[in-house]
């Protein structure tokens, strides 16, 4: 399971990509020649995937160890809506993330740390792209609380 580097923290400078852990749907983006051996993304080494089940099966508190485990932003990517081989993994993290980034908005945690992806296992490209412009809207924030 691929890990944050020591001594990161989810203050960026300008010039370092923000540090990013995204978890992703084994039925939703094909992750084959997605990924580097260490588990980021090909192309974003700031970008650590953690593969999982179904969205659905991402706890809330496991996006909320990254954050505050040094992590800028983090996001999970499902299914597309309604396309869940699950029945409604995807419908249950959506409302979840929801519900976490109130939850972080009543912590002074700014809420835009949080992304719900949904793509099919041929939306590569979409999905490099939603990643892409996610890591940057956490540089324009500065990745600060």
């Amino acid at each position: 399971m691929a890990t944050l580097p020591e001594g990161t923290t989810h203050t960026q400078t300008d010039t370092a990509p923000p540090r990013v852990v995204g978890f992703l749907c084994d039925w939703a983006v094909r992750s084959e020649g997605l990924l580097n051996p260490d588990d980021t993304l090909v192309g974003m080494p700031h970008v650590t995937v953690l593969r999982v089940p179904c969205s659905g099966f991402v706890k809330p508190s496991w996006l909320e160890l990254a954050l505050r485990s040094g992590a800028a932003g983090t996001f999970v990517c499902g299914c597309p809506m309604g396309d869940c081989l699950n029945r409604e993994g995807n419908w249950i993290m959506e409302d979840r993330i929801d519900q976490l980034r109130k939850r972080l908005s009543r912590q002074k945690v700014d809420p835009e740390r949080v992304a719900f992806f949904a793509f099919g296992l041929h939306d590569r490209e979409p999905f490099l792209r939603a990643v892409a412009e996610f890591v940057e809207k956490l540089r324009g924030s500065g990745g600060k609380r």
